[in-house]
């Protein structure tokens, strides 16, 4: 009975975009779908669609039609504005592969907004292994910090987290990883 007021509730959260208290979702799947990109992407919860966005990071875009997102882009990241897609490309294949297995989602249901007309919710993404997807897409080069930010539920403080994706970026820009690879420039 209380998994069936879940899986309601979550359908209502989800369909409505209304914010609710944290809650996590445990045993979630990546839905495959063409907008699918390195810090946004569809999911399945408790048998529901979903559109997630992560908190904090920043992955170069995929869609050409961002023409706009793509120029600020490259002039953060230090790249060329056609490097931009490759390196989004690279994002969305590693969060492809660190979602291929069942993964936890922590959602307070804080909408995300975006251009497609679809509700999407801001999110902590725990991937299989235990390892936080925003955390590891910064390390690897493949996001920025920057956007939303919150207090995870379960840790770390906003404050802790921003402090450790700084310390992942500059180990990335170091290590010449992702974004930061010299040949990208």
């Amino acid at each position: 009975m209380k998994t069936a007021i879940v899986a309601w509730v979550l359908a209502v959260l989800c369909a409505a975009g209304a914010r609710a208290e944290w809650v996590q979702l445990e045993k979630v799947t990546l839905r495959s779908d063409p907008s699918n990109d390195g810090d946004s992407f569809h999911v399945t919860a408790q048998g529901k669609p979903c559109y997630l966005r992560l908190y904090f990071v920043d992955a170069p875009e995929t869609q050409a039609r961002l023409q706009a997102r793509i120029a600020e882009q490259a002039q953060v990241f230090g790249i060329q504005p056609n490097h931009v897609a490759k390196a989004g490309k690279a994002a969305a294949d590693f969060t492809r592969r660190r979602l291929n297995k069942p993964f936890t989602v922590w959602t307070e249901w804080a909408d995300a907004q975006g251009d497609s007309g679809e509700p999407r919710f801001f999110a902590f993404v725990t991937d299989s292994e235990g390892k936080d997807l925003g955390q590891e897409l910064v390390a690897n080069g493949l996001a920025r910090v920057y956007g939303a930010q919150a207090d995870h539920p379960a840790g770390p403080s906003r404050t802790d987290q921003w402090r450790i994706l700084e310390q992942r970026i500059q180990a990335a820009k170091s290590l010449q990883l992702g974004v930061w690879d010299p040949k990208l420039r």
